[in-house]
């Protein structure tokens, strides 16, 4: 055999006297000096075909093996990821997959590479391959990359569960067989628990809720979830987040969780008080961590548009008296041109902002109080202009609780200083201060800015609403 190979890398080196500029014989002669166990040579070869066809799939291939050889473990796997990527811009999905896995076999951890199989399997139309890698992507990011949070294009790839491209049955047993693989993996009972949900089951939802919260807590705090929880006991949250929509409540939200005295919900958003409220108190506090009480943690969610929903304001009163409340209220200009925009990409709506802007002035104008919005309204209208009249929401919530329980921030002071804000909020809460070392934008949104005519007219629209709203609250927002 040594003899045979010997024959072949004299052949190719005649070769390349006669056309040194030959990217094939290189990858072939570093192929046959991979095999014989010259490594530095055969990395020679691959690097100077390389430079004469850079996207030669079989010179990638060899390098990437050599530099595993050589123990350059980092150096392989970019150079596997990457050839994965170049094969899939090429549209050679086959020949990307094995790729993408060596890489994988380097690095069990790299998620980004799992949720690019996952496409590839997409395309392919193998959705339970696909969706089985975006829950591997999903479950390495969550035990091994800490970021916050978790792979959002994945996320939204699987909805937690809710793939309308795949029957409900047949991913609950992708979810079983991930959880039997990965029994500490916590979005996984969560999207099972969400799943069981879906198809009415809500019992057995509560269990895996309550397998994911103990989880997540058992992850963050082993000692004080060893010693002193249980995944059964009840913890009702002491905060909520409750608007507006479009004002940076994830930010907001994300932001307070990093203190070390607040446990997260599995969810930022479980929207139990305004859809979810028939699935029973029990359903909604499974997705909370298991804090005994009393606790020097605290916990809560934020859905935001608690604050514009009918009659939620009396709901937590009757389950939540104590809750302390937070609200953020961004620039009502802004903030319905974007809910519009985010109607706009998700097809909810199809008109131009200038047409929305003069069909729900003339709806709002027939309104006594724009917060019992009745059916009329919303049989042409999506709220957008609406929900911005603050006042009016504030009002009902402040007929069933008392002013001390709200904390209102404005929007473009947080995204100034996040710092300040969130002092403010720890203080609110009654925690320490705690300071982070960045504070990234959650969910931005990025369209071109509002016509300076629809700005005016709604400048015009929101004033003596605002000014009502300066009135009511005794603050200034400076929103003109």
């Amino acid at each position: 055999m040594s003899d045979f190979l010997a024959r072949k890398i004299n052949h190719y080196k005649k070769a390349l006297l006669i056309k040194p500029d030959n990217a094939e014989v290189y990858s072939q002669l570093a192929e046959y000096y991979y095999n014989r166990g010259q490594f530095n040579e055969s990395a020679t070869a691959c690097e100077t075909a390389l430079k004469i066809q850079p996207n030669l799939v079989s010179a990638s291939k060899t390098l990437a093996l050599v530099l595993q050889e050589q123990g350059q473990v980092d150096a392989a796997f970019e150079l596997y990821n990457s050839l994965g990527d170049r094969l899939v811009k090429e549209g050679n999905l086959e020949e990307a997959i094995p790729a993408y896995r060596c890489a994988i076999e380097l690095k069990p951890d790299a998620y980004k590479v799992y949720y690019k199989l996952g496409e590839i399997w997409e395309k392919k139309e193998q959705w339970e391959e696909g969706i089985y890698l975006y829950l591997n992507c999903l479950y390495f990011q969550e035990k091994f990359i800490n970021v916050e949070p978790l792979f959002p294009e994945a996320y939204q790839k699987i909805l937690l569960g809710r793939n309308p491209l795949y029957p409900v049955q047949e991913l609950i047993l992708i979810y079983r067989k991930i959880i039997k693989e990965k029994p500490d993996f916590s979005l996984a009972y969560v999207g099972l628990g969400d799943l069981l949900t879906q198809e009415g089951n809500v019992e057995q939802a509560i269990s895996y809720y309550q397998t994911a919260s103990y989880n997540k807590l058992l992850s963050s705090h082993p000692g004080f979830a060893k010693i002193d929880c249980n995944p059964q006991n009840k913890t009702y949250p002491n905060f909520l987040i409750i608007g507006i929509g479009k004002g940076g409540t994830s930010s907001l939200y994300h932001y307070i969780i990093q203190n070390p005295m607040i446990l997260p919900a599995l969810k930022k958003e479980i929207h139990f008080f305004n859809e979810n409220f028939e699935k029973g108190l029990d359903w909604y506090l499974s997705h909370f961590p298991p804090i005994p009480q009393p606790s020097i943690f605290l916990t809560g969610e934020a859905s935001p548009w608690y604050f514009v929903a009918f009659d939620v304001e009396k709901r937590i009163a009757s389950i939540l008296p104590k809750v302390k409340l937070i609200i953020v209220l961004r620039n009502p200009i802004l903030r319905s041109f974007s809910q519009y925009q985010m109607h706009f990409k998700l097809g909810v709506e199809k008109r131009s902002f200038a047409d929305v802007i003069a069909s729900e002035i003339q709806a709002i104008g027939n309104l006594a109080d724009p917060s019992q919005a009745d059916f009329n309204y919303w049989q042409s209208e999506k709220g957008c202009l609406l929900f911005s009249l603050y006042v009016y929401f504030l009002e009902k919530w402040m007929a069933v609780f008392p002013r001390e329980q709200f904390l209102i921030l404005q929007s473009e002071d947080f995204y100034a200083n996040p710092a300040a804000t969130l002092t403010q909020v720890f203080e609110f809460l009654d925690v320490p201060d705690y300071a982070l070392p960045e504070y990234p934008n959650y969910n931005p949104g990025a369209y071109n800015p509002i016509d300076d005519n629809l700005r005016q007219r709604l400048a015009d629209f929101f004033r003596p609403h605002n000014q009502k709203l300066e009135e009511y609250l005794g603050m200034t927002f400076n929103w003109d």
